[in-house]
Parts: structure tokens; sequence; C-alpha cells
């Protein structure tokens, strides 16, 4: 995992990040269900474990972390020369993936992608599944959408996860599956 450097292929990843937070936002239509969770979450070696279940899931051999806000070509790229994308390769281990999202331009380790983001999108190139996620002081900024059919084994793997249905709230339990409130 390392920070991009390719403009085209920065270009590429930009749009399908931008895609998401239109498909997020209700802008456009999409068949994945969205599941919420505290965004801070994203740092713990617990999502970094979903991420690879969720690869594995959907055949990829890796996914790209795009933080979008600060702007990433006029912030990032134009103090670094490079992009904030952070390409996570499937079989990556939680520690590597915590080490390289709190891994900052050697001129400001501050701005890791990791640590100074207000808004990121982690997408595979299947576009199986996506993250979009906002900061947040409440515990709802991350929003993952994947397939009905993965609901479960999301929650069992990462039980933090809950899902809105109709405009009602249920709470992934620790068995594993997700309960709705009727």
């Amino acid at each position: 995992m390392h920070w991009l450097e390719d403009k085209s292929r920065f270009e590429n990843v930009l749009l399908a990040a931008r895609t998401c937070v239109y498909m997020d936002s209700g802008r456009l239509p999409i068949s994945l269900r969205k599941l919420t969770f505290d965004d801070a979450g994203i740092c713990t070696g617990q999502f970094a474990d979903l991420l690879q279940k969720l690869m594995e899931w959907s055949d990829d051999d890796l996914c790209s972390y795009v933080v979008l806000d600060p702007d990433p070509v006029y912030y990032f790229h134009r103090l670094f020369g490079k992009y904030p994308v952070v390409e996570i390769e499937r079989g990556t281990s939680s520690t590597t993936y915590l080490a390289n999202l709190n891994e900052g331009p050697a001129e400001s380790p501050a701005d890791a992608v990791g640590t100074n983001w207000s808004e990121c999108v982690i997408l595979p190139r299947s576009e199986r599944w996506f993250v979009h996620a906002l900061m947040s002081a409440r515990d709802d900024g991350g929003h993952l959408w994947v397939p009905p059919e993965w609901i479960d084994r999301v929650a069992a793997i990462y039980p933090y996860v809950t899902i809105a249905e109709f405009g009602k709230t249920g709470l992934a339990t620790n068995k594993g599956s997700v309960g709705r409130q009727n």
C-alpha cells in the first residue's frame, strides 16, 4: 500500500469514488443495501479484516482508499506531489493496513490519509460494494454498501453495523445476524 502517483489511475479512481458518493446520497439508483457504522472504525484492525473479507467475496485483488476532503488535487497533490489514494491489496494484514493509513508524506506526517480526512471512499475495482464515510461526532458517519445477501456475513465479521429499512433501524447482534425492529 502506497500513495498513488499515477495521474491517469487517480482520475479513474476519483471518478468511481465520486459516483459512489452520488449513489450514497440517493442521486443514482443502486441495488446494494446500506449499513451504517462509526466512521472512526475505519482505522481499526477489525475494519481491515472486514475489507479483506469483502475483497474475497467480490473476488477483487485490491481496493482503493480515497480521501475526497481535504481536496485530493488542490491540497494533497499540490503540496505533496501525490494523490491521497492508498491501494489495499488482498492479503494485506491489519497491522500493515493501519501502518499505511498512518504513514503521511515525509514532509508532513500529520497529513496521513488515515488521520487527515473528513470524507473518504473505499471501493474495489468490481464496484460490487463500497464505503462512503463522512467524519462525524455521531456513530453513523460510515456507510457500507453491500449486496443484500452479504448483510448477515458482514454482521458476523463486523458487528458494529446497523441497517436502516423503511426508516427503522436494526442493530447487528453479536450472533452475526441483523435484527430488525418492527
